[in-house]
């Protein structure tokens, strides 16, 4: 680059002002374009802190482009508010339209809040947001959360007329149902590596898939179909929902249901299903692995309740 294009860039440099978006003030560096803009963000400053921030920019930007003699001084009464027309010439952020009756001095409301500015209700809604917020807990849930808190304050009077009435936590709440519900787990041993579930009375010694030894340490609680189909057949309630498969009538040609196809009809052929209460079900597996390159594979079972209209099948 010639000198003469480095000395023309170098002016452009030296010559460069900022000005301010919101008002006329120019300025010969970015640093006190930012300085003063604070005054215009100050949302705690009063106004006559705002105006004195203005004459002192005022006054430097008058030091810093005055051409005359350095021995002339200036005072700051030739440079007031009125002389400037701040009125005319600075729009501010919050700018607003006066009415004609109106002036134009306002006093803005900046009330701190105090002990007695909530509800007790607004503060437990405040703490239970930030609790949200803190734990991360979805909107949706947020919402079921706060539907329950107000039923329990609707039901409150109901609920304190119980002896020890409170809300358990979770342990608590498994032991309760445990303790009411006749629909009990059953154990059973299975392979450390997965490959099969031993039966109650089985007398294997090791798995014949993998040969590992059949220990106590590894085991498995699952809940019998036919202990929580029986529970159905009990309830007054439920054994209403499963005379669907008694009550239903094919019609010929038609294949809507289970009920029509060949599978069934054969069974019934061989005297099953012959009980109203024989309850007809169907199993299906679907494997899969957790993981894109997972080595341990994994098998959900399916059970439909035939029995049990489609529309809640």
């Amino acid at each position: 680059m010639s000198s003469s294009n480095a000395s023309q860039q170098r002016d452009r440099i030296s010559t460069q002002q900022y000005q301010c978006d919101q008002c006329v003030l120019f300025f010969d560096n970015y640093q006190k374009l930012q300085n003063h803009k604070r005054i215009h963000r100050g949302d705690s400053a009063t106004m006559t802190e705002i105006d004195q921030s203005i004459l002192d920019d005022v006054d430097m930007y008058h030091d810093e482009n005055d051409t005359s003699n350095e021995d002339e001084s200036v005072s700051n009464s030739e440079y007031t508010m009125e002389s400037m027309e701040l009125d005319n010439t600075i729009s501010y952020k919050c700018a607003c339209n006066f009415e004609d009756s109106e002036g134009e001095a306002h006093i803005y409301n900046s009330s701190q809040i105090s002990t007695n500015t909530f509800t007790k209700a607004e503060l437990m809604s405040i703490h239970l947001s930030q609790l949200m917020l803190q734990h991360r807990i979805a909107r949706a849930a947020y919402r079921d959360i706060v539907q329950f808190i107000n039923t329990v304050i609707r039901d409150h009077d109901d609920i304190m007329m119980e002896p020890g009435a409170k809300i358990s936590h979770g342990k608590t709440v498994d032991a309760l149902l445990k303790s009411k519900s006749s629909v009990k787990s059953h154990e059973y041993d299975v392979c450390s590596s997965g490959c099969r579930l031993y039966g109650i009375n089985d007398d294997q010694e090791s798995c014949v898939d993998c040969g590992k030894p059949q220990t106590p340490a590894a085991s498995m609680k699952l809940m019998s179909v036919g202990d929580m189909l029986s529970q159905m057949l009990a309830d007054l309630a439920t054994i209403e929902l499963l005379c669907y498969r008694a009550n239903r009538e094919s019609v010929a040609g038609q294949l809507t249901d289970i009920f029509d196809g060949d599978n069934y009809k054969q069974l019934v052929q061989q005297g099953l299903f012959s009980n109203p209460d024989d309850i007809a079900i169907g199993l299906y597996t679907n494997g899969f692995v957790n993981q894109k390159k997972g080595k341990n594979s994994y098998t959900i079972i399916y059970c439909i309740i035939f029995n049990l209209d489609p529309s809640i099948r």
